[in-house]
């Protein structure tokens, strides 16, 4: 037993010189690494301050928007009607998905009937107008025999007085002038006559001529022309040639959708409808076309609200009607949408200048927000109260003035108290 407690502490003692050798050692490996990360540091820290950028606050909008639905729209369309009264279609001249303009004709009826009644009016105004002619010619005729009549009828001064000496009585030869007397009074009753007539034919030629302008312009109605420039949409098949439409029947025949800039529609609830009034700015983003934005304006929101039922609602329950306000809205530019496309309007309810430091500025430690900001060449840390985000940049509702300058892209080795030089 003593033999072994000897050897065994002899063995402990032969160590001893061995570890104390191995811990120096290992002190000083430490050592040096310490020294490499030490010089490391400031070499990383002399890098990190010179790309320490200060920048001074500015001012920046900030917006309050809510976000709303609504769908790409045709700002109008205009729906055309078969009308019974004017009888069957004769021609339809447009086809589905063409394009017309404002006035184009689209088709015709048939107006048979209407046409017999022009044709007989337009003969009755000619009749009428060679009547006029014919009367002028007589009038024209009847005054130049009548002023020949007269002066035929003008006693001669050339008449003498005869006297004898037996009887000193004197014979005066007056010529007869009773029949020139009649042929005049009968001229004049003619004349007055061919007057009379001819005042009656001009009535009949104004009369025949307003009634074949009113024929005319009925018949014009029978052929229907586009009011608006669009495309055609949903031309009935169904509606051709020779095809009659029943007395009190309304049937659309086609549509016209307009060239018009589009237009956004949707619904609004009453909590939006408190908020959203119309000339607000929007901006219009949909999932069809990405990394897109169009710009707008609400132009109207209406004040009479429709209802729908409840999606989930109480079998035991009264159901309660939810009110909806429609809403339209134009665009600054429509190229890359279409009728149909879903959208997300950004309403832009408030608009403010307020201070803003860019976001790489703000350092957040535990519940509190601070930047870095250069006072007298000084580094220190400044604590700050953000307020909404817009793009890049944060507003600072306190903690900052105007004048100060911020640090962007701060690191977690710089050192407060730093004296920093400035170009």
């Amino acid at each position: 037993m003593e033999t072994a407690k000897r050897i065994g502490t002899e063995k402990e003692q032969a160590r001893t010189p061995r570890h104390k050798k191995l811990i120096v050692l290992g002190i000083l490996v430490l050592i040096l690494i310490f020294v490499m990360l030490s010089l490391a540091m400031l070499e990383l820290y002399k890098r990190d301050i010179n790309k320490f950028v200060f920048i001074p606050t500015t001012e920046q909008t900030f917006m309050k928007t809510k976000t709303v639905s609504a769908r790409v729209v045709q700002s109008h369309t205009d729906t055309i009607y078969v009308n019974a009264s004017k009888g069957s279609i004769k021609e339809i001249f447009v086809k589905e998905g063409e394009t017309v303009a404002k006035g184009q004709q689209l088709f015709s009826y048939e107006g048979s009937a209407l046409k017999a009644e022009l044709g007989q009016a337009e003969i009755n105004k000619q009749l009428a107008e060679t009547s006029v002619k014919q009367l002028e010619e007589q009038i024209t005729s009847l005054e130049l025999d009548l002023l020949e009549a007269e002066s035929t009828s003008t006693p001669s001064t050339s008449n003498a007085t005869i006297t004898t000496d037996t009887t000193n009585l004197t014979d005066v030869v007056e010529p007869d002038n009773n029949i020139a007397d009649q042929s005049i009074s009968s001229l004049n009753a003619e004349l007055n006559t061919a007057k009379a007539d001819l005042r009656a034919a001009e009535l009949k030629v104004e009369k025949y001529t307003l009634e074949a302008e009113k024929l005319k312009a009925e018949l014009d109605s029978f052929i229907v022309s586009s009011n608006t420039a669009g495309v055609i949409v949903n031309l009935n098949q169904n509606v051709g040639q020779g095809f009659q439409a029943k007395e009190n029947q309304q049937l659309a025949i086609m549509e016209i959708a307009s060239n018009e800039p589009f237009k956004m529609e949707g619904k609004l609830t009453e909590a939006e409808k408190a908020k959203i009034t119309p000339g607000q700015p929007i901006t219009v983003t949909s999932n069809v076309v990405a990394n897109k934005k169009w710009n707008g304006k609400i132009t109207e929101v209406s004040d009479y609200p429709t209802y729908k039922e409840p999606v989930n609602k109480d079998k035991d329950s009264q159901p309660e009607s939810i009110p909806s306000y429609s809403f339209t809205a134009s665009l600054d530019s429509q190229k890359g949408l279409y009728p149909g496309y879903s959208t997300s309007l950004d309403v832009v309810l408030q608009s403010k200048q307020l201070l803003a430091v860019p976001e790489t500025s703000i350092i957040r430690i535990g519940k509190s927000t601070y930047v870095f900001v250069l006072k007298k060449g000084i580094l220190h840390k400044q604590k700050v109260e953000t307020g909404q985000k817009s793009g890049q940049w944060v507003a600072i509702l306190k903690g900052l003035k105007g004048e100060d300058k911020v640090g962007v892209n701060p690191s977690w080795i710089v050192h407060l108290g730093t004296l920093i030089k400035l170009n």
